[in-house]
C-alpha cells in the first residue's frame, strides 16, 4: 500500500463524516464559536483513531459479528438523531428557540456513527501490507479537516437559511443512515 492508497482511504473514511458535520453545523443557526469547533473536529478525529485502531487490533476474530451488526447500528444512529433535528426543527419554529452550540452527548453518537466504517476498515487492513502509522495519521488529518470545514460551512448554512437548514439536515442524516444500511446488506 502505499502513500496514494492511504490517502485515498482516509478520503473516503472522511466522506460521511463531512456530510455529518455540515448536518450538524446547520442545526446550530449561528457561528459556532472556534473552540468549539476545533474541539468537536478532534472528537470526531480521535473516534476514527480509537475505532480505526481498534479494528485494526482485533483483525477478523470479531470482524464477521461486527460487520454484520455494523450497518444496522450506524441507521439507527443516524435516524435517531436526523429525526430528531428535524422535530427540533419543527418546535423551534412553533416556539421560537435557536440552540446556541452543539451537544455534547449528540457529537458523541455522530462520532461514533461516522467512525464504524473506520472499525472495518481497520479490520481489513489489518490483514494487508498497509502501512498502520501513515493510514492513521492521512485518516485523522482528514476527519479533523472534514470536521472543521462541516461544522464552519453548516453553520454558515444555518445561520443563512434557519431552521429549514436544520431540518434538511436532519433528512440528510436519516438519508445517510439508510445508504450506509442498504451498502451493508449488498443492496447498493
Amino acid at each position: 500500500m502505499t502513500l496514494l492508497s492511504a490517502f485515498l482511504v482516509a478520503l473516503s473514511l472522511s466522506m460521511d463524516n463531512l456530510a455529518v458535520t455540515v448536518a450538524a453545523g446547520c442545526a446550530a443557526q449561528k457561528r459556532i464559536p472556534v473552540r468549539e469547533e476545533l474541539t468537536s473536529s478532534l472528537g470526531f478525529s480521535l473516534a476514527h483513531l480509537v475505532m480505526f485502531s481498534g479494528g485494526w487490533g482485533l483483525g477478523a476474530g470479531v470482524g464477521r459479528w461486527v460487520k454484520q451488526y455494523a450497518p444496522w447500528v450506524a441507521f439507527v444512529i443516524l435516524l435517531v438523531i436526523g429525526a430528531h433535528m428535524v422535530w427540533e426543527a419543527l418546535e423551534k419554529q412553533r416556539h421560537g428557540k435557536v440552540p446556541t452550540s452543539l451537544h455534547g452527548k449528540t457529537l458523541l453518537w455522530l462520532a461514533l456513527a461516522t467512525s464504524v466504517d473506520a472499525w472495518l476498515v481497520g479490520m481489513g487492513l489489518s490483514f494487508t501490507r498497509a502501512p498502520f502509522a501513515l493510514t492513521v495519521i492521512c485518516m485523522t488529518g482528514f476527519v479533523f479537516a472534514t470536521s472543521w470545514v462541516g461544522f464552519y460551512f453548516g453553520a454558515w448554512l444555518g445561520e443563512k437559511f434557519g431552521r429549514r437548514m436544520e431540518a434538511l439536515g436532519g433528512l440528510v442524516l436519516m438519508g445517510l443512515g439508510v445508504k450506509l444500511l442498504l451498502e451493508g446488506l449488498g443492496i447498493w
